[in-house]
């Protein structure tokens, strides 16, 4: 918001610079978001709306009695309301009626007769420049003028254009129209707030005027609008007829029912002073009046929460500086009366926060905490969790995040049925009416996307799926990897993204696991096609079954618009890590050297790289610590299909260095269990 520097030193009568009282409103109020010259002025933008504080401070009045209490400055605001007595008039003048007192809380209208529309006082317009508005004649510039100094929005009708010389403050009828001041037609709703004459709506209240009451040149007599609005009503019109006023920002912060009386006498009599004229009526509803707060404030619990002891005296004269009386003096404490004008503060905390800050935060000293400090209980999942994370990022993937609300198009798109979803009762859109019972689908999208911009992509994540089982849902923790590649090179990527999954599982410390067939897994999403049918497996520990890794199914590949080879690892994160903790393995490095030897083998095409491994491991003895394959290729005859694999081999023993011929005998064995299956080995 924008507040002229001139302005508030009239007010408060400090000698600060415009940098120096920036600073000063930053420490202990408000922070100032910059400083600018404007004309013979500056301008300082305040975020008075971050601090919660615009029900008091929207205006110059507000700001200027922070500014004397921060300083201690002897200075006291007059009101307009010492100077100005207004008794009800004729109340026949106009008649005002409230439909719903929660709509609107006060109604104060004034009427003034013999006022002369004209331009402003040069003093007035560059006021209003300074603040950032545009000067239009000077009973709306006086209005607008009130408004910055005090913070309450006020209106001005054309008193003759009021039809029965009546206002109602109620809520839209269906069909009605409201023209504004800046010629917008606004089709009305029962959720929007009103000021109606005897007819039609003149005023969106709280928002905007209608043009065919507003003051023109002709107009002579006038009714000055005070009120107080329900924050929620003026918040929602705000938000449905997408306007945002100066008067919309004030009466959204809840502003305070007894400003408008302050409000409305300083407006009298800055028309009077601009505009001339006399009042000769005047309405105030005001249904329900708000009365100030008292609160109780314990010393004890002050010094405890601030963090620092204070005299009686000192806290007595920071209360009184902020505006409270402290009614009544108490053994332990006080009972503070709190301004209507604070909307802010509610409790005995927020009394203590004020304190604090008026006192200032730089004069308490920092102080270790009393009291023994305990660290968190170790959550064991949330352990594993970064453990995983890091060796995907360690093996070149990027940690996805996507929504967990899905729709009936994403579910088809899959091929899935939307059986066993968790609903939404109030889904923002049909995109997000379940919640996610499948997440892979997700990252299959992310995955194509992705690949539309690059040759090759590595995502992964550990997500939540959510699904109805026996009446209730169940939430399971999913450990999801996509790889996707463009080119000749993507043939390998099942056996690449397998060597990711394997060399997890040993990172992790379980070494009883194995890859099988899956032909009635869970992984595999019964209800879509989700998986390739013959190049998928599932991931086993022991006969647990924990994962599934498989490429994409082409019909599905090409519903997404995913032109490039995929595969997905899809693992229950909550198997993994219960089975990783159970089942770590720890191995000391051996002090002695590992020997190693390569061996090639020629299979028949289709031959389960897990069962040769299995062979080449049982007939290596304890001496064999690892298979690791290094080479696939296939290859074709005339008389049948073949496939050549070759494997690195490493022999070591923890407790001697292994001779040469040792390992010969190993490789011997080997080669001679591989042969009785019927495999060649190549030389």
């Amino acid at each position: 918001m924008k507040f002229s520097y001139n302005w508030l030193k009239e007010l408060a009568k400090f000698k600060e610079s415009p940098k120096n009282l920036a600073e000063l409103l930053t420490m202990h109020a408000f922070e100032v978001e910059s400083v600018a010259k404007a004309g013979n002025d500056f301008c300082l933008d305040i975020a008075v709306q971050k601090s919660n504080r615009a029900a008091d401070c929207a205006g110059h009045i507000g700001v200027a009695q922070e500014i004397i209490a921060i300083k201690n400055l002897k200075v006291k605001i007059q009101n307009a309301k010492s100077q100005i007595k207004i008794k009800n008039g004729d109340k026949k003048l106009l008649t005002v009626t409230i439909e719903n007192k929660d709509d609107c809380r006060r109604y104060i209208g004034v009427v003034m007769n013999g006022v002369v529309v004209k331009e402003s006082p040069q003093w007035l317009r560059e006021r209003l420049e300074t603040c950032g508005m545009q000067s239009i004649n000077n009973l709306v510039d006086a209005a607008n003028y009130v408004m910055l100094e005090t913070g309450q929005p006020l209106h001005i009708f054309d008193y003759d254009a009021l039809e029965g010389r009546r206002i109602a403050v109620r809520r839209a009828r269906k069909n009605e129209f409201l023209k504004t001041l800046d010629n917008q037609k606004l089709e009305l709703s029962p959720d929007a707030l009103v000021i109606a004459d005897a007819k039609n709506p003149i005023a969106l209240a709280g928002i905007k005027g209608g043009f065919d009451s507003g003051v023109s040149k002709k107009t002579k007599t006038i009714v000055l609008e005070a009120a107080n609005f329900d924050p929620a009503l003026i918040r929602s019109a705000s938000r449905l007829f997408n306007l945002k006023t100066d008067a919309s920002f004030r009466f959204e912060h809840n502003l305070d029912p007894n400003l408008a009386e302050v409000a409305s006498m300083r407006l009298v009599e800055l028309v009077r002073q601009v505009a001339g004229g006399e009042v000769i009526g005047m309405t105030d509803i005001y249904p329900q009046k708000i009365l100030p707060q008292k609160i109780f404030l314990s010393r004890a619990y002050a010094e405890n929460l601030i963090g620092c002891e204070l005299p009686a005296r000192r806290i007595e004269d920071l209360l009184k500086r902020l505006g409270f009386i402290v009614t009544q003096k108490k053994k332990d404490g006080w009972i503070a009366e709190v301004p209507t004008i604070r909307r802010d503060v509610s409790s005995t905390e927020d009394i203590i926060e004020e304190i604090a800050r008026l006192y200032g935060y730089k004069h308490i000293a920092m102080r270790a905490p009393e009291t023994l400090l305990f660290p968190a209980e170790p959550n064991d999942e949330l352990l594993w969790e970064d453990k995983v994370r890091d060796f995907f990022k360690g093996a070149g993937f990027s940690e996805a995040y996507t929504y967990i609300f899905t729709g009936e198009k994403e579910i088809r798109d899959f091929e899935d049925a939307a059986s066993g979803y968790v609903e939404l009762e109030n889904p923002t859109s049909p995109e997000t009416r379940y919640l996610v019972k499948h997440s892979i689908f997700k990252y299959a999208r992310a995955l194509a996307e992705n690949l539309r911009h690059t040759d090759e992509a590595r995502l992964f994540a550990v997500t939540k799926d959510f699904e109805w089982r026996m009446n209730k849902i169940e939430e399971r923790k999913e450990l999801i990897a996509a790889f996707g590649k463009k080119g000749k090179s993507a043939s390998d990527i099942f056996l690449e993204l397998k060597g990711v999954a394997e060399n997890l599982l040993s990172a992790l410390g379980v070494s009883d696991f194995w890859f099988d067939d899956a032909p009635n897994s869970r992984f595999q999403i019964q209800d879509s096609r989700f998986y390739h049918p013959y190049r998928r497996a599932e991931i086993k520990i022991g006969d647990d079954a924990i994962g599934i890794i498989g490429e994409i199914h082409p019909a599905i590949a090409q519903t997404i618009k995913l032109k490039s080879r995929a595969v997905f690892l899809h693992i229950d994160f909550g198997k993994l890590w219960h089975k990783a903790e159970s089942e770590h393995e720890y191995r000391p490095i051996s002090k002695y050297p590992a020997a190693v030897r390569d061996i090639a083998l020629l299979v028949p095409r289709g031959e389960k790289i897990e069962k040769i491994q299995n062979v080449i491991e049982t007939s290596g003895g304890d001496l064999l610590q690892d298979v690791d394959l290094f080479d696939y290729f296939e290859e074709f005859d005339k008389e049948k299909e073949k496939m050549s694999v070759a494997f690195h081999l490493r022999f070591q023993s923890n407790e001697r260095t292994l001779l040469e011929k040792e390992v010969d005998v190993l490789m011997k064995k080997i080669t001679e269990a591989v042969k009785e299956k019927q495999w060649a080995v190549r030389e």
